[in-house]
């Protein structure tokens, strides 16, 4: 059995404008308390997706562990759909949370099947550093549901899997934000 924990990075400075925003100062507070939760166990390999968010988040635990962090294009933010510019980008986020996944969307079935094309090909234990909708599209692959929100993965929460015999079971969901996700 492999462990994969799914981290959701910690909180970002969005904006209309920024393409690939950094942590803000709560942000790096909750990537070093994420860090400090983990014992001195340096059996995980740390993998991040390549946003600045996500692999500023990983590097406490990294230097913690004196690992380096391994980037992962197939666990990087939904790719944002052509015509949709990105100051109406969050809008679309938030559009989708109430819907289900469209099997005919070639460009979300793509990036969903990379992801769990990944995690399938995980060979030791390994926490991934990543998003809220990616974890989302894992929980519901694992779940075999439809919806896209499965729940509210909050800043550093981990989510828990377990690879067995080729298939991805879920062990426990991370802990849910209770303000606005987006």
């Amino acid at each position: 059995m492999i462990k994969i924990l799914l981290a959701r990075h910690g909180e970002a400075a969005k904006g209309p404008l920024i393409p690939d925003p950094t942590l803000t100062t709560l942000g790096h507070k909750q990537a070093s308390t994420l860090a400090q939760s983990f014992t001195e166990n340096t059996d995980l390999n740390i993998v991040s997706s390549p946003k600045l968010r996500a692999q500023q988040t990983a590097q406490p635990l990294a230097e913690k562990w004196r690992k380096i962090v391994t980037l992962e294009n197939r666990v990087s933010e939904i790719p944002t759909p052509k015509g949709v510019t990105l100051q109406q980008r969050l809008p679309w986020l938030r559009s989708l949370l109430d819907q289900n996944w469209d099997p005919n969307n070639t460009q979300q079935k793509k990036w969903r099947d990379g992801i769990i094309h990944y995690l399938l090909s995980v060979q030791e234990d390994t926490i991934v550093f990543c998003h809220f909708m990616v974890i989302n599209s894992v929980v519901a692959h694992v779940l075999d549901n439809s919806k896209i929100q499965q729940f509210r993965p909050d800043y550093t929460s981990i989510t828990e899997l377990k690879l067995l015999n080729e298939k991805l079971n879920l062990v426990r969901l991370g802990s849910e934000r209770i303000r606005p996700i987006l």
